[in-house]
């Protein structure tokens, strides 16, 4: 008797229940999960966001160079030896002590050739130095292999200038949230397109990637526009355009 008594209630609160969710949009909504807040899915954003910016940070700090010393690019011993001070008092050996000091300063700041270590020449006084600097930063080319994948880049850091890091970091734990809740998602689904956008001199097969059209024609006349995406080509300006080498007007 207890036992349909109960059975009987639970009937009752079941029908209850139901007319509530029916009526009731917004406890109805409450009820179903909601799949957005999958607490494996939000963990696998933040350690991909903490990876991407990772990356983004070690892939700048490769590419932006030191700067290298003001007293070097000053060429401060010519500085110094041009005064023409007297001091009775030391006999000169004042300006002696600033020049041994700045020299000393160098050695311990910046023990690397110019250009943060990049390029030659040492960070000491010697007044062809920013000269120099200019000319290898002008002609440094862009080096492809340092725009690494998250995967690459997890295990190998790619800052060697001035001096090795020696360790990417944490990567551990990120690394090993992405490989065990997958979801659909690869490890890295980067795309560089160096092949399309990457500067001639850099491109594996030695041409230029086809030209991309504006609708616009050159001039009003019947000649299409194109852009040519890898640095070190231009449009033929044809009636059927390519893009080639800089500097020449078929390939």
């Amino acid at each position: 008797m207890v036992f349909f008594g109960l059975c009987r209630q639970l009937v009752v609160f079941a029908a209850l229940f139901g007319s509530l969710m029916l009526f009731n949009p917004i406890l109805a909504s409450a009820a179903v999960i909601d799949e957005a807040c999958d607490s494996a899915f939000m963990d696998k954003m933040k350690e991909r966001a903490w990876m991407e910016a990772q990356r983004e940070i070690m892939i700048n700090q490769t590419m932006v160079w030191k700067p290298d010393s003001v007293l070097a690019l000053g060429c401060y011993e010519q500085w110094i030896g041009a005064i023409k001070v007297s001091f009775s008092k030391d006999s000169g050996a004042g300006l002696t002590d600033v020049k041994t000091q700045a020299t000393t300063y160098l050695s311990a700041a910046f023990p690397h050739t110019l250009g943060g270590g990049n390029g030659t020449g040492s960070n000491t006084s010697k007044c062809s130095n920013i000269n120099d600097l200019w000319k290898q930063a002008q002609c440094k080319n862009l080096n492809l292999s340092q725009i690494l994948t998250l995967k690459d880049i997890s295990g190998n850091d790619p800052r060697q200038k001035p001096a090795a890091c020696g360790s990417t970091g944490s990567w551990g734990t990120p690394v090993s949230t992405m490989a065990a809740v997958g979801l659909g998602a690869p490890f890295d689904s980067m795309n560089l397109f160096t092949s399309v956008v990457a500067p001639l001199s850099e491109v594996t097969s030695g041409k230029c990637s086809a030209g991309i059209p504006t609708g616009v024609f050159i001039g009003g006349g019947s000649n299409p526009e194109v852009v040519c995406p890898n640095p070190g080509c231009s449009p033929t300006g044809t009636s059927t355009p390519k893009c080639c080498k800089s500097g020449t007007s078929s390939c």
